[in-house]
Formats: structure tokens, C-alpha cells, sequence
């Protein structure tokens, strides 16, 4: 059981301006917004999101150790375009912890919990198929794994999922283009949440390892050098920058010292 300090009486905890801005950028980048191979220019996102540029360079900073940006010397920093070394780096990671997993869950019995879950998640996954929601789709990829992986019971594996959860949707939004039937990735799941009801750590066993055989087969982005592609956030602007104001419990640009810079006109 984990032990938190808790806050002082009449207090309640706030996200700092750097997590907000993270957690603004982490959504743009894994919904797509922000395109591999896209440069992240600070003085357009710090005037996009009404910051300084202390917190926002912080934030990429973050995101740089996360894998969802990449920082090349003398170019700048770039959402990365995953290559097929990549990829399957990345499937050696997550197959390795989900494998010790599935080992777990069905060495001491299946649970009635787990099932449950993972059912819902697969009837979202087939919502989203339905809408053509690769966002929703990514996102409950992920969420079918990781909840696979939480069953195990160790905080271990599931601290190294996280560490490369963010890779894994970013993975994911550059593959998925090459699934002929986006319902496909759906059945999969089914086909998996079904044999892992079933307690039988063979056939799950072998047809997680068929999961990531296929899914290794997809084909990336080849490149491995930064884009050209420049970012102009205001053309993604889907909504008011008050948005930023309100998940910041009451931060405000001006609680920074530097005053953030105007906006560029855009070409």
C-alpha cells in the first residue's frame, strides 16, 4: 500500500504550470495534433498556450525523456518519426513484460475483476471502429495491455509499462494506417480477452506472441531524420487557450516572471 503526506489542513494540492503545459502537449502529440516530424517552436507554443517560455521549455524537456520528443543538436526538437528499429524495439520491450504478465494473472487464477474489464474496454475498442476514432483506438490498445499488465500485482512491471506507454501510442498512431480493416485490431483483442478468461496460459501465451508478430509486421515511417515540417499551432487550435487557464488551478501567465512573447504572424 502506497503512503502519501498529506496536504495541510485547508489546503488542497495543485498541478504546477509545467505539469499542465506537459499534459497539454502529451494530448496534442498522442492525438495527433502535433505530427512526427513536426519542430516544436517555443515562441509560437509559449504564445499559443498565453506562457513563459521557462515552463514550457520544461515541459518539453519532459516529454524529451518520455520519448514523445526528440532533441537534435543545432536543429531543434522534433515529434519523432519512429523507424522500423524503433518499432521493433519497442515490441521486444512491451512483449518481454506482457508475457511475465499473462504468466501472473494465470498462475494464480484469472480474475473475475480483470474479465470484466477487459470486456468493456474491448466494447469501446468496437465503438471506436465504428466512428473511425484512432485516438479512442490507440488509447484503448493501450488501456487493454495495461490493465493486462496491473493485474500481475507488481508495482515493477507496471512501473516499466509506463515508461513506455507514451512510446507505445505514438507507435500506434503510425501504424495504424496499415491495418487493412481497422475491426481486425478489434477481433484481435476479443480473440485475446476470450483465451485469457479461459485461463489457459498457453493459448494466451501464443496468441499474445502472434499479436505483437503481426503488429511488428506494420510498417512505420521510414525516416529517422527531422522534418522540415514547421509547427503552426494556431492552425491547430480547436479550442479557446482559456481552456489552459482552466486545467491550471488558478495559474495565470502573469504568476511568471518573464512576460510571454507576442504571436508570429503566421505565412
Amino acid at each position: 500500500m502506497s503512503h502519501q503526506t498529506p496536504a495541510p489542513a485547508g489546503r488542497t494540492s495543485k498541478r504546477t504550470l509545467t505539469e499542465v503545459v506537459t499534459g497539454l502537449l502529451r494530448d496534442r502529440i498522442l492525438g495527433g495534433e502535433f505530427p512526427p516530424g513536426t519542430q516544436m517552436n517555443e515562441v509560437e507554443l509559449a504564445a499559443y498556450f498565453e506562457v513563459s517560455r521557462g515552463p514550457l521549455r520544461e515541459a518539453m524537456q519532459r516529454l524529451v525523456q518520455e520519448g514523445l520528443l526528440v532533441s537534435y543538436p543545432r536543429q531543434g526538437v522534433f515529434v519523432p518519426t519512429l523507424t522500423r528499429e524503433d518499432l521493433e524495439d519497442i515490441f521486444v520491450a512491451r512483449q518481454a513484460i506482457e508475457r511475465e504478465a499473462l504468466r501472473r494473472v494465470t498462475a494464480r487464477g484469472v480474475s473475475a475483476g480483470l474479465v470484466a474489464d477487459l470486456e468493456v474496454i474491448v466494447a469501446q475498442m468496437r465503438e471506436a471502429v465504428g466512428h473511425a476514432d484512432e485516438s479512442a483506438l490507440a488509447a484503448l490498445d493501450l488501456a487493454f495491455h495495461r490493465r493486462l499488465v496491473s493485474a500481475a500485482g507488481s508495482t515493477r512491471l507496471d512501473r516499466l509499462y509506463g515508461l513506455i506507454a507514451n512510446e507505445m501510442q505514438l507507435c500506434f498512431r503510425m501504424i495504424v494506417d496499415s491495418y487493412s480493416d481497422r475491426a481486425t485490431l478489434w477481433a484481435e483483442h476479443e480473440q485475446l480477452l476470450h483465451v485469457i478468461a479461459s485461463g489457459d496460459r498457453s493459448a494466451a501465451k501464443a496468441l499474445l506472441d502472434r499479436h505483437f508478430a503481426e503488429a511488428g509486421e506494420l510498417q512505420p515511417g521510414a525516416s529517422d531524420q527531422p522534418s522540415k515540417r514547421r509547427l503552426h499551432p494556431h492552425s491547430h487550435r480547436h479550442q479557446d487557450p482559456s481552456e489552459f487557464h482552466e486545467h491550471a488551478d488558478g495559474y495565470r501567465h502573469g504568476d511568471d516572471q518573464e512576460a510571454p512573447p507576442q504571436p508570429r504572424e503566421q505565412p
